[in-house]
């Protein structure tokens, strides 16, 4: 096994692979806060038959190690990435995968035992604290995990407002636990849509948590936009909105080519369900001409090819910054476009992406820019 992707819990060994996957990985399936928060129910063990729920857990090296253990767990968050590679970890480890819980979907369970991984997005924590807060008995306990450095005066902030006095303990290894109190300080859930204004477009964009940039909208998104005058396509285009958050990119494309069908991915099962009620807020007559899935890229996609793909990746997943979730996109857009298909991406200039998609695409050319961003075309 390597050293790389093997996890010596207190529980025993796991093999752990991370998502998406890379030739050399050199980024680990699990951090200090994962050892932590397992130390510490080692040490201070569930007691027999605990219903525990396990959030945020991105490839399943909480889950696994307690039902290595023998324990029964869920597992709760927003990533079909992590569902993914929780299911196959599970396989690679000859384990039943816990039961596994959407961010879109409602917690009906209560539970003895809750470990939260703090996510990075502050409106999600809020989300998912006063949902948690509730679905926890009164003699239940939630305990917090993160890496220190993330665990900054903001976040302490937005911890104490929901929850109340939350500390966090000593540091191990450079990762901290905060034990939660049992009840919330609102104790009924917020609405986490947040309704984005652009008059400019005539469009009204709901934003659910976990949505990136929900307040405004980005200046990547807003120059790829503006090269859609350079874009030729056939006539009732298949287009896909790939890592498309709102739905924006692919909203407007309806609005361009009137006669398109588009297809909308994302990571986040909150991102897809915004931009299903996007577009039957925005365009009502057009639902019918699309798709959403919410998955790893294209993985396991198996319809039509498209025309284009439009694309402005995320060059960081959770706290790990890198290009690794944009390669894949490019790859799965290589795979699933037509022959002379467009992928037509938007990126920070110091990315490089130019360099990576000449590797791949028969032709690639700039098509817009500014002093931070640049829109490439590429062609199958």
């Amino acid at each position: 096994m390597s050293s790389n992707t093997l996890f010596q819990s207190p529980f025993g060994e796991l093999q752990l692979l991370r998502r998406p996957r890379r030739p050399n990985e050199v980024l680990q399936a699990w951090d200090a806060a994962d050892h932590y928060l397992l130390k510490h129910l080692a040490e201070t063990p569930p007691a027999p038959g605990a219903q525990i729920l396990v959030v945020n857990d991105r490839f399943g090296s909480l889950a696994l190690a307690l039902i290595k253990a023998g324990f029964q767990c869920d597992s709760w968050g927003d990533s079909a990435v992590a569902q993914l590679a929780v299911n196959e970890n599970a396989q690679r480890n000859d384990l039943s995968p816990p039961g596994l819980i959407t961010g879109t979907d409602a917690i009906t369970a209560n539970y003895d035992l809750i470990l939260y991984k703090l996510p990075k997005s502050h409106s999600l924590m809020q989300y998912q604290l006063q949902i948690l807060t509730a679905a926890c008995e009164s003699n239940g306990e939630i305990i917090g995990a993160a890496m220190a450095k993330h665990i900054d005066a903001a976040t302490i902030n937005v911890l104490n407002k929901l929850v109340g006095d939350a500390r966090p303990g000593l540091a191990w290894k450079k990762a901290r636990l905060i034990n939660f109190p049992k009840a919330p300080v609102n104790s009924l859930p917020e609405n986490d849509a947040k309704a984005l204004e652009v008059p400019e477009l005539g469009l009204t964009l709901i934003n659910r948590a976990n949505v990136f940039s929900r307040g405004k909208l980005d200046r990547g998104s807003r120059l790829l936009l503006d090269c859609y005058k350079r874009l030729s396509l056939p006539a009732k285009p298949h287009i896909a909105d790939l890592g498309c958050g709102n739905g924006l990119l692919g909203i407007t494309a309806l609005t361009g080519w009137p006669d398109a069908s588009v297809h909308f991915f994302d990571d986040s099962f909150m991102a897809i369900d915004s931009a299903t009620q996007n577009v039957q807020r925005n365009l009502p007559d057009s639902a019918g001409m699309t798709e959403f899935t919410a998955s790893d890229c294209m993985f396991n996609y198996q319809g039509p090819s498209f025309d284009l793909v439009l694309c402005n990746p995320p060059f960081h997943q959770e706290y790990d910054l890198g290009d690794q979730i944009a390669r894949q996109m490019f790859a799965d857009s290589h795979r699933q476009l037509k022959p002379r298909g467009q992928l037509c991406v938007v990126g920070n200039r110091h990315l490089g992406y130019h360099q990576i998609l000449k590797k791949r695409f028969s032709q690639v050319e700039l098509i817009g820019s500014d002093a931070k961003f640049v829109v490439l075309l590429a062609r199958r």
